[in-house]
């Protein structure tokens, strides 16, 4: 993981509260030992978990506090990379990126993960919040959450573009057309190209990236609590992002879902770590 000439702060969230499998929240720093000398500067969000307090309530104050972090980078001219933990942070990622003032206009989320996200409480069969993360940000907010980090809808319908789908419940596929949630499934990726969807999904005004690892074929990213066959392949994802992460147009990245209690290898870890240089290098294109 090198750093270039780009202005950027990596943001860590060992967060595992939101997902069925905590593993996830070892990420960061599973990823921080072989980057401790790199130029980015690496910060924490602290993780506050007491006795009785539920995983729920956890996510919301990480959220929060995510939000503003993000927020006061990207009002400082600084590039976020986020790194996750499990997805449930994203309420907090693009919350506050989208409080920022450079993100307001026509600003577009491109959501690459095998899931939809997109339960509600009353839908969801696992109760966990990593699979919620589009529909709070849609404003169908988990009820807990609502108050600490999206009081009002983040995103207008047709801001969110999902990429890679192929796992998911019925529940979803209605709630995502009633918000406006565009989707993209791993069968018109293949017919397309990834780099198209991609491209397209991102549009021509400003635009973030969330990853969920498991959009990644188990093969190359096994280090993922909820694998799904058939996936993008590291390779083809790392080429089709490194032009869209290089854009001045991309205002944040954020990765989550790395568990290295079941990488293979370093597989997945070497694909985080090249897609951090990728979206840190010099030479932006316009």
């Amino acid at each position: 993981m090198t750093g270039g000439n780009r202005d950027s702060i990596i943001i860590a969230v060992g967060c595992g509260h939101g997902a069925r499998d905590r593993g996830c929240a070892d990420g960061p720093a599973a990823l921080r030992r072989p980057a401790a000398d790199a130029a980015i500067p690496w910060i924490d969000i602290a993780v506050t978990a007491p006795p009785g307090r539920s995983a729920d309530m956890v996510v919301a104050d990480v959220c929060d506090r995510l939000a503003r972090r993000v927020e006061s980078e990207c009002r400082r001219g600084r590039f976020p990379v986020v790194i996750g933990g499990d997805h449930s942070i994203a309420v907090g990622t693009w919350t506050g990126m989208r409080r920022a003032p450079a993100g307001v206009t026509g600003f577009r989320l491109v959501w690459i993960d095998a899931h939809m996200d997109c339960h509600v409480p009353q839908t969801s069969p696992s109760s966990a919040l990593h699979g919620m993360p589009v529909a709070c940000l849609m404003g169908e907010c988990h009820p807990r959450l609502t108050a600490a980090a999206c009081p009002c809808p983040v995103f207008a319908p047709g801001c969110i573009r999902l990429v890679g789908v192929r796992s998911f419940e019925p529940e979803e596929v209605v709630l995502a057309a009633r918000m406006g949630v565009a989707v993209t499934h791993m069968a018109e990726i293949e017919r397309q190209g990834l780099a198209r969807v991609l491209a397209e999904a991102a549009g021509d005004g400003p635009f973030g990236i969330s990853l969920d690892l498991d959009a990644v074929d188990p093969l190359d990213a096994p280090g993922v609590g909820s694998p799904v066959e058939g996936g993008i392949r590291g390779d083809a994802l790392l080429a089709a992002l490194t032009p869209l992460l290089a854009s001045p147009r991309c205002l944040g990245l954020e990765i989550a879902e790395y568990n290295p209690n079941h990488d293979i290898d370093r597989r997945t870890a070497r694909l985080v770590e090249a897609l951090i240089g990728a979206a840190t290098a010099t030479g932006a294109q316009p």
